[in-house]
């Protein structure tokens, strides 16, 4: 059966929604019900990061080079979780999903595989990141939150009590980025009101060329971009390595991040 201009190899309907997995050649995508994807995988290098998207969120890479602990908020495919994995020998991942239903396609059909140093938890993320706040015996280098369903993102991910949460177990040293949806003005303004206030002001945001997705990166330090400036030669050695748009990143952090604010938020 054909979907999205693609081959239907699965589909599932829960309390939660409808889950359809789709191939198109080489490029498996995950969608719910609805023809935008979800998340996608190269079929032949399932680490790579095939959403451009998920490229932009790794530019938290260019101020956390070398994280321990990382705390995914939403699974989906697991496209960022694979990429770590991959590339970072020594990071621990953990990752809150809410839906047992898009764990269990992420393990048959994405390639996301047991492996010691990957724990998944289904669970509420506004909970968890609460629980593990309240206890304080855990704290993460990054926080990365890509939590949407077919209807946008979700709500509980979007709360003050939620960044609040995350700044309270993120390391001094460590970097929150969130995926937002830019074209919802008035929401992404809320949004980004609230990181700042959790985080001190200490925010910047990368639109992702040609899409309506928008990267929050948020810290407890301030982002030094004149120091960015400075580190063209390291980033192309990143970027060589990881294939992740890296310097394309750094160019639009230091190019638009300021007259992006200002539009959006003045």
């Amino acid at each position: 059966m054909r979907i999205y201009d693609g081959v239907l190899v699965h589909q599932s309907i829960s309390d939660e929604g409808i889950i359809e997995v789709v191939d198109v050649g080489d490029v498996r995508s995950l969608h719910f019900g609805t023809h935008p994807r979800q998340s996608s995988m190269s079929l032949k290098a399932p680490h790579r990061l095939e959403l451009s998207y998920t490229r932009a969120m790794m530019a938290c890479l260019l101020f956390c080079t070398n994280p321990k602990r990382v705390l995914a908020i939403g699974l989906g495919g697991g496209s960022l979780v694979k990429f770590l994995l991959h590339h970072l020998a020594d990071c621990q991942i953990e990752v809150v999903e809410y839906r047992q239903d898009v764990i269990d396609v992420a393990q048959r059909y994405f390639a996301v595989t047991a492996d010691p140093r990957l724990s998944i938890k289904k669970a509420d993320a506004f909970g968890h990141a609460s629980q593990q706040h309240y206890l304080g015996e855990q704290s993460y280098d990054l926080i990365l939150v890509d939590a949407f369903d077919h209807e946008g993102m979700a709500s509980s991910v979007g709360e003050q009590p939620f960044f609040d949460a995350c700044a309270g177990i993120l390391s001094e040293q460590g970097v929150m980025a969130s995926n937002l949806w830019g074209t919802d003005r008035p929401g992404f303004n809320l949004i980004m009101q609230r990181i700042n206030r959790s985080f001190a002001d200490n925010s910047l945001v990368l639109p992702v060329e040609d899409k309506g997705n928008v990267i929050a990166f948020a810290r407890h330090q301030v982002f030094d971009l004149t120091a960015l400036r400075k580190q063209r030669q390291e980033i192309e050695m990143m970027d060589t390595h990881y294939q992740t748009d890296l310097l394309k990143s750094s160019q639009m952090l230091l190019r638009q991040n300021t007259t992006f604010l200002s539009r959006w938020l003045g």
